[in-house]
């Protein structure tokens, strides 16, 4: 068995058994393993998970951090949100990380779309990986410690070059963006752990693989967290905030307390499920 002080890394076989369980180790896990010879071994044993994602595959998630583009890719609302959807319908704490932010010349932007997101209850984060300084990357990096983050995003929003910088090696490639399509290319194609204060990082493949089993429409009209927070006041019970009359989440939008956007990306979420 590892020594917990032992930072040797071993190349690792499942026993048969789980095999015959229909278990498999994913990313993330806690196993047990026995030293075959200096840097191979044999797991016998998987801890029990406190949570897990099918796509990608990774277990034991503390926090999702969403990289999303404020320019270059254009700011897409919808793939974002459709983020936190998915991430608070699993009751994983998501984290937004808004990048290339010296590419926006105006406040517009932040009027229109950014200043909602805190407004709203989340914790979020304005970088650029070409202009910040070392003193704020060190504070971004408090936000890993001790912890198994996610990182996913969409495709050219900077995730690569963000964990490029916070691990403070070229380890993942980077490309640039497609000028013709207007997105980037995909430059991850399966899930690895990188350490960093004591938390490890988990860099995935882009959002088009980005998925959960089990999906109801009940569980997205609460997956919100302030979503959940209203919807005991919408007059039934099986409230979707779609078409119900008397829905609290619907008045909360024309009081604007609840944006147009958001909740227009919420119902196209639905309509495609």
């Amino acid at each position: 068995m590892k020594n917990d002080t032992d930072q040797q890394v071993y190349a690792c076989k499942a026993k048969g058994i789980f095999r015959h369980q229909e278990i498999k180790p994913l990313v993330g896990d806690y196993v047990q393993f026995e030293i075959q010879n200096d840097n191979q071994g044999i797991i016998y044993q998987i801890k029990p998970r406190k949570n897990e994602l099918y796509r990608p595959r990774i277990a034991n998630v503390d926090q999702v951090i969403i990289i999303t583009a404020m320019a270059d890719p254009t700011f897409n609302s919808y793939l974002l949100n459709k983020y936190l959807a998915f991430i608070e319908y699993k009751s994983l704490k998501p984290v937004i990380v808004c990048t290339k932010k010296d590419l926006v010349q105006t406040e517009d932007l932040y009027q229109k779309y950014f200043n909602w997101y805190p407004a709203l209850g989340y914790e979020v984060y304005f970088i650029s990986n070409k202009k910040d300084g070392k003193k704020t990357w060190q504070q971004f990096e408090q936000l890993f410690q001790n912890k198994i983050s996610v990182f996913t995003g969409q495709t050219g929003s900077g995730k690569s070059s963000t964990l490029n910088t916070l691990l403070q090696a070229e380890i993942i490639k980077t490309q640039e963006i497609s000028k013709a399509l207007g997105r980037g290319k995909h430059t991850t194609t399966t899930s690895a752990l990188y350490e960093l204060l004591h938390g490890m990082i988990a860099d995935t493949p882009g959002f088009s693989t980005f998925d959960l089993r089990d999906y109801e429409k009940s569980g997205l009209a609460r997956a919100y967290h302030f979503f959940n927070q209203y919807a005991s006041e919408c007059k039934f019970r099986t409230c979707l905030h779609l078409h119900e009359p008397h829905c609290k989440i619907k008045a909360l939008v024309q009081e604007n307390i609840i944006p147009q956007f958001f909740y227009n990306d919420y119902v196209r979420i639905m309509q495609e499920q």
